[in-house]
């Protein structure tokens, strides 16, 4: 993704950033009333599923991008970047998909839609973590259920994206000394 993005490659991380808080399971210490939420207020994955089961948001009548944008992932501080992130989600539409190591015969950006929407198909889904991967070592997207950092205990539905750096950017940094 480095050369999509190209200058705003420092912002890829907070996409990532964004799209795992949008998809994490909430839990909350116990607190006394009347902090705690109401039982018809949602956020996270719980929120996210209840919005797929009445708008099917996750369908083959979407594409991820647009996906993406109803849930207002993207970058809505930085409009050229938003773009770039759309652009970038389409362009897994060339890449293959592999579900637990093994090619499930979908597209990276088919393939991302199915896995969510069969998620948001559980009774409880699984929390999902977005991260990356050097498409060098592997041109695919890549999914697997597993504790996507070592202090999280849960499982979650992990989705790792093939980016590869800007090499540009070094020709644009001050030289040293």
């Amino acid at each position: 993704m480095g050369p999509r993005i190209r200058q705003d490659d420092h912002l890829i991380s907070s996409l990532v950033d964004l799209a795992n808080v949008r998809f994490a399971r909430c839990v909350t210490e116990a607190v006394s009333p009347p902090l705690q939420l109401p039982p018809q207020l949602k956020d996270g994955i719980d929120e996210l599923k209840s919005l797929q089961d009445e708008f099917d948001i996750f369908s083959d009548d979407h594409s991820l991008a647009d996906s993406f944008a109803v849930i207002g992932l993207g970058g809505f501080w930085n409009p050229a970047l938003k773009n770039k992130f759309y652009k970038y989600l389409d362009s897994l539409a060339d890449v293959g998909f592999a579900m637990n190591n093994s090619d499930t015969g979908d597209s990276g950006e088919r393939g991302i839609v199915n896995a969510l929407r069969e998620n948001f198909e559980r009774d409880i889904p699984y929390p999902v973590y977005f991260t990356n991967h050097e498409l060098s070592e592997d041109s695919r997207v890549l999914a697997t259920y597993r504790r996507p950092l070592v202090y999280m205990i849960d499982e979650y539905l992990v989705i790792s994206l093939p980016m590869t750096p800007w090499l540009g950017r070094e020709d644009l940094l001050p030289k040293a000394g």
